[in-house]
Parts: structure tokens; sequence; C-alpha cells
């Protein structure tokens, strides 16, 4: 047997035809020098699988079956063995099998979207449901009362339901059709910017503006902020270095009450019974030495600066004095420098260098200080740099050890996790901020019970802060805002799509949203239930005189029911019923309102963003959620009443201006929209809105370079009034 010529093999492997011969041969009519004509050569057959008989003649077989010619002729038996499957006969059924599951998994996404829809469907109605709804822990004489039903995450709703951020990449890398043909609407109000329906009526020169920042600029702007001043100045100048040590216990005493009075109601980090017995005393008793309970104290009072500064803009009085307004006390002059509290804070940053490693609940309580600290200037990169050292605290705390979480230790870490995630989620959502994946642990973590510290067999269940209200009034608030925020990520991780054919946002999914967010404020205790009536409602009456604020608490919340009667106290009601009693109830009573105004435009927002791209495919429901999203865009508490002039209170400022930059840009959008029935969807007052929208940037933007730089867009919006 020859061997071919290694050409030879190279042109018949690639180039063969069903016969066996090169592709060359065929077009010229040629074999390998040999003239064509009508004796052609026979075809070269080669057996697949040869019978025994031919095997061992050494003869060609036709495999004909069940005899083979040559068994035929001879009259022979014929006998075929088991083919021997090759390499290529693998390959080609491991391409099909794959074939056969893509084609099975596309059959299947129809069916997984109703899968979906009846999950959403079904999550309060059917009992039992891993959705549906779960009563939550409260505050009680025993710590076992259960307050009213608010819904809670659970494993089936979507995939990543639970989530805070995890997939930032995607919403902004995600820009073509998945398999159901849907593209994710980023939840970023920066975002809008770049919606394409909004691109086509937004002026041009804003365009090209934005073009040249980038679209990372307010990171970019933050990031390169300079530091905060590293200068600590004494309290008395006269104090020298060790200022610290002759504090007046009179003052170090008022500041801290303000700050559990302000602050720590809707970020409750701190354990006020916990804090005055022995955190205070341990900062004290070191003269504030290198150590985290000196740390701790530290940042307290840097908050606390800021609380009393909110009791004066309000003119409060302050907890524990007599009276009906701010009388400034002694040490008043200790609020008085170019930041309020930086010279405590300072003092924190200093020592908390030699304890940076540390991994326990009072650090996560430090750093978490430190951003509700950075969030009050605001200087919202170093906020995040904070909260994601608070995550590494908690993933260590929950990860590597058991926890019990029906102690008062354990249902601590509940609380540190809880606001950690909620922070973290607002900028990680925001500024598509890498997550530190601390939301992997949400169905782990239960929310908290607030379980009272025990010292010497002696629990203290209840607190009962310096102003007169029980804790458990603010608790609730917090374990209601807990519920909201899940709510929130189910509006995000199930709404946020959209299509060319129109057919997304489904409005199934719309309806289920819209009622697990009634039922949430609808089951909210009797002591923190709010009426909302909305803003274009307020505009025949005069524009509220500063101190008067925009929420009213409901007539019905004065009346306890007998469910209530062995509850904790609730929270006494003023006898002016237009005026908060605390800053911390002003803060407290804004938030809860504002979460279900944020809640529901969200839910309008992909209706808005549809709109904008294809307005002709709108239907009367779809114009109706555009409605109510931008009505709900409107009056939000925090720009209303008493926050008018009591600022240094108002939570997470910057995050408010970010989503007052996309607002302003989607109101500018539907009042320029080609199409007239888009533009009857604004709703009455919104002018009004988007001025004081701006007058609340404008004044966080002496204090933030982004928000600054978001002014300086947004102003392209009115050549006119420049």
């Amino acid at each position: 047997m020859s061997k071919r010529s290694f050409e030879v093999s190279i042109a018949g492997a690639q180039s063969p035809d069903p016969d066996g011969l090169p592709i060359q041969d065929l077009l010229s009519g040629e074999e390998h020098g040999q003239p064509s004509g009508n004796s052609k050569r026979p075809r070269n057959f080669i057996a697949t699988v040869a019978c025994e008989t031919c095997r061992l003649k050494k003869t060609r077989c036709d495999e004909s079956r069940p005899r083979c010619g040559l068994c035929k002729s001879l009259g022979l038996e014929c006998v075929y063995n088991e083919r021997k499957t090759s390499k290529r006969d693998q390959s080609i059924t491991m391409i099909m099998s794959t074939l056969h599951r893509l084609e099975t998994k596309l059959e299947n996404i129809p069916s997984s979207i109703v899968s979906d829809l009846q999950s959403l469907r079904g999550q309060i109605q059917t009992p039992g449901n891993d959705l549906q709804t779960q009563s939550l822990p409260a505050v009680g004489d025993e710590g076992n009362q259960l307050i009213s039903t608010l819904p809670t995450a659970g494993e089936n709703f979507t995939p990543a339901a639970a989530g805070d951020g995890d997939d930032f990449e995607l919403e902004e890398s995600q820009t073509k059709p998945d398999s159901a043909g849907r593209v994710s609407i980023s939840f970023s109000q920066h975002g809008v910017i770049q919606w394409p329906g909004a691109r086509q009526i937004l002026p041009k020169q804003l365009l090209a503006a934005y073009e040249m920042l980038g679209k990372n600029y307010v990171i970019e702007l933050e990031s390169e902020r300079p530091p905060l001043p590293m200068f600590i100045t004494p309290f008395p100048l006269q104090a020298g270095d060790h200022w610290l040590e002759v504090l007046p216990l009179a003052m170090i005493r008022g500041l801290a009450d303000a700050f559990f009075d302000v602050f720590n109601p809707f970020t409750p980090i701190m354990d006020r019974g916990f804090f005055f017995s022995f955190t205070l005393g341990s900062a004290i008793e070191s003269g504030f030495g290198y150590n985290l309970e000196s740390c701790l104290v530290l940042n307290v009072l840097a908050l606390g600066c800021l609380a009393v500064l909110a009791y004066q803009e309000g003119n409060y009085p302050l907890p524990g004095t007599q009276g009906h307004r701010f009388e400034s006390p002694d040490w008043i002059n200790v609020l008085y420098e170019e930041q309020p509290g930086l010279r405590f804070f300072n003092e924190a940053r200093r020592r908390i260098g030699f304890l940076m490693c540390d991994n326990d609940i009072q650090s996560c309580q430090f750093y978490l200080l430190s951003s509700v600290y950075y969030n009050q200037i605001p200087r919202p990169m170093d906020s995040w740099a904070m909260i994601h050292r608070a995550a590494t605290c908690c993933l260590s705390m929950l990860t590597n050890h058991d926890v019990n979480f029906d102690v008062w230790e354990g249902d601590m870490k509940s609380r540190v996790y809880w606001n950690c995630l909620m922070n973290e989620t607002i900028l990680v959502q925001e500024l598509h901020l890498p997550s530190s994946g601390l939301s992997r642990l949400e169905e782990q973590v239960p929310i908290p019970k607030f379980i009272g510290f025990e010292m010497n067999g002696y629990a203290s269940n209840r607190f009962i802060s310096s102003s007169g209200i029980d804790d458990s009034y603010f608790q609730y608030h917090f374990l209601a805002q807990v519920a909201h925020r899940i709510i929130l990520t189910r509006i995000r991780h199930s709404l946020y799509f959209y299509s060319d054919s129109g057919t997304f946002p489904l409005p199934a999914v719309n309806t289920e949203l819209h009622h697990q967010l009634e039922q949430w404020r609808n089951n909210l205790p009797i002591s923190i239930q709010f009426n909302h009536a909305p803003y274009s409602s307020h505009l025949a009456s005069s524009h509220p005189t500063p101190g008067t604020p925009s929420i009213h608490p409901s007539p019905a919340a004065s009346v306890a029911s007998p469910a209530q009667l062995s509850s904790p106290r609730p929270r006494p009601r003023p006898t002016d019923q237009t005026r908060p009693l605390t800053p911390g109830t002003a803060v407290t009573d804004a938030m809860l309102q504002g979460r279900y105004l944020i809640a529901r435009f969200h839910i309008g927002r992909p209706y808005i963003y549809k709109a904008l791209r294809i307005p002709h495919l709108l239907s009367d429901e779809d114009f109706v959620q555009v409605r109510s999203g931008l009505q709900n865009a409107m009056g939000w508490p925090v720009t209303q009443g008493i926050f008018r002039k009591m600022k240094s209170c108002i939570p997470i400022r910057f995050a408010f201006c970010s989503q007052f930059f996309g607002q302003i840009l989607l109101f500018y959008c539907i009042a320029h929209s080609p199409s007239q029935r888009v533009r009857e969807t604004l709703p009455e007052g919104w002018e009004r809105w988007n001025e004081e929208m701006v007058g609340f940037m404008e004044d966080c933007a002496l204090h933030s370079p982004a928000v600054a730089q978001d002014l300086d867009l947004l102003r392209s919006l009115w050549p006119e009034s420049q």
C-alpha cells in the first residue's frame, strides 16, 4: 500500500466531495493528470461496517441488509458486528444534544414569564407561599408582640429579587434585547439623560455638555474633592491638646441626647441604654483614649452638633429643657466651626487608625456613624467608603460565626446589617458603584426585634427619650422602612424592562406591585399611619410658612385599638397638629410618607420611559401610569414645611438631589413631547414643583461639586433665564 503525498492528502482532506474526489478534479474534469472522458474512475467505496464474511475474505462489502450481495450469492449467513462510535460521531451527538437543550430553553421562555406572573399574583393570596406577607416582630413588654403584616422578600420572586445592585454592570451595558425582547432600564436618575427617548427631546447644548463630562462625572467630581481639613480646633481654645478631657459633662450629655433624638431614630445604629450605661463611661474613664468606645462617643458628639443645629433651625426646645422654643445652652459655641462637629469627627478619625482592622459590632457602628456624618455634609463617595467598610464588618460577623438573633447581641448585628444594606443600596443603585455583596445574606438575617439590653437582671426593653416619646415609635418606623426597601427592590427587578413591541412593562406585574405598596401602607401600626394628599391639592392654599410641616397626622392615629392597649405606648400627639414634637419625629414622618411617594413614582417611571420612546404604542392604562408616576414625583416632604429652615438633619441629601435631577429632566421631556396626549399627562403645579427642586439642589450645591455640576446642566433647559 503506497503512501499519498502530503499535498494530495491535504487537498483530499480539505475539499472532499460526496464521491471522495477533490473539488479541483471535479472542476477540471481530470484526476491526478489522467484525461477526462467516458471512462470515469470508479468510486473508491469503503464500507463503514463490513460483515464478518467480507471482512475475512477481504472483499468489498455492499452493506446490504439483512444479507450483503456476497453472502447472498454464496448462500452464507450474513453477520454484522456492532459499529464502534467514532470521534466524529461523538462530536455530532454532542452538537445535537446542545442544540436540543437550547431549543428547550427557548420554548420554556414564555412559560417562565407566565410562572413569574403567577408568583406575583399569588404571593399575597396563596397561603403558605414563600412570598406571602410576613409578620414582623416589634418591641413589647415581652418582646414577642407582632405589628401588622408587612410584605417581605422571598426566594422566588424574580432572579436577584433581593439584590441591592450586584448587577450594576448589567444596568450600564445591557443595551441589546434578551431572548424575550427586553432591555433593562437603569434605576439611576442620572441615567435619564441617556434614555434614547429623552435624548431626542433634550436641548443639544445640554447633551453636548454631558458628553464632554462623561457618564461617570458624578463619581469623578466627588472623588477628586479635597479631603476634609485635618486640623482640630480645641474647645474652648485655651484648653490645648487635652481639651477632650475637660469637656463639660453637661455638654457631652446634651450633644448625645440630641443625637439620639434626631439621627438615631431613623438610623438606629446605637442602643441608647448600652451607650449611656457602658460606652460613654468607658470613653470618659480612658480620657478619650485610643479605643473603640472613644471613637463611637466622638462620632456621636459630632452628629450631636448637627442635631443641636437642627433644633436651633427649627426653634425646638433642646432635650431635657423646659419651654416651647430653642434656648441656647452655655456650650452653644461648640457648634460654630467651618463644619459643625468636625473637631469631634477628626479626633475620632485620628483614633480609628490603630483600630481599623477590628470587625466587631462597635467597629461596624463606628463606620456607619461616619457614613451618616458624611451624608449630612454631603460627601457621597466618602460615605460609600465607610458603608463598604461597615459591610465588611457585617460579613465577618455574620458568616464566620453562629449568630443567635434572639438575644441582644445578635439583634444588634441584625440592626447594623439592615442599616448598612439600606444605605448602601441607595448609593449603589444611583451611581452604579460596586456592591459589597451584603444583599446575599438578606434571607438569612431577620429584621431586628429591638431587644433591650439587660443589665444586672434588669431588662430595659423600652427606653423613653428625653422628649418623652417611646423609642418603639421610631422602631415601628424603621421596620416599616425595611419592608418598603424590599418592595422597592421588587419594583426594580420585576418592572424595569422595555421592549420595542410595547409589551413591557407587564400590566399584571404593575397591578401586583401597587397592591403590595398599598397593603404596606394600610397595615402600618396606627401610631405611624399617615394621610396622603397630592401635591396639587395644596396649590390653592397659600405657601406653607416656615415651621409648618406638610405632613398631617392621621385623625385615626390618635385612637388606640383594643389590640394596642398591651402594645408599647404610641407616640403622643401634639396639641398643635401641624407641628411635629421634635426634629426626630419630623424626619421620621417625612421619610415614611416620602418613601411611599418614591415607590409610586418608581412604579410609574418605566411607563414614562415608554412614553418618551414609543408614544404611539401607549395604551389607555399606560397613560394612567405615566400620569400617576409624574404626580407622585411631586411634593416630597423633605423639601416642605419645617425642612425649609431645618436643613441640618435632612437625611441622604445627595440622594434626593440625584432624584430631583432626573425628575426635572423627565418633566421637561414630557412637556416637550411631540405627542399632545403625552403632554396632557403633566399634573397641575409641576412648574412650581420644579422651582422647589431647583431650590433644594441650590442649597446642596454649596457643599457638593457634583450637585453644582448637575445644576449647570439643568440650566441648559432654560437658557432664557440665565
